[in-house]
């Protein structure tokens, strides 16, 4: 765990998956799955704050490194004037 033994390790060798265009499959098909997920909530529905939300957000403390609101809640109001199925 040298730096200096870190240097000759192959930047790519401790990666499963894989780097690169070549990388797993199965990672650019769940990407994609989100993007498609993200895309039909944002289309079929208005997401607005909910009043349980609180102003300013608190945030979870002890976490490493990490940004981690504590609770969010939104509203999911059905559209009436749906973008996507027009």
């Amino acid at each position: 765990f040298r730096a200096e033994e870190r240097e000759k390790r192959d930047p790519y060798c401790y990666q499963p998956f894989g780097s690169g265009p070549r990388n797993c499959v199965g990672m650019r098909f769940a990407l994609t799955e989100v993007k498609l997920c993200l895309a039909y909530v944002i289309g079929n529905f208005k997401i607005k704050k909910s009043p349980k939300t609180q102003v300013p957000l608190k945030f979870l403390s002890g976490q490493a490194g990490l940004l981690q609101p504590k609770d969010i809640y939104v509203s999911m109001i059905p559209r009436d004037d749906n973008p996507i199925a027009k």
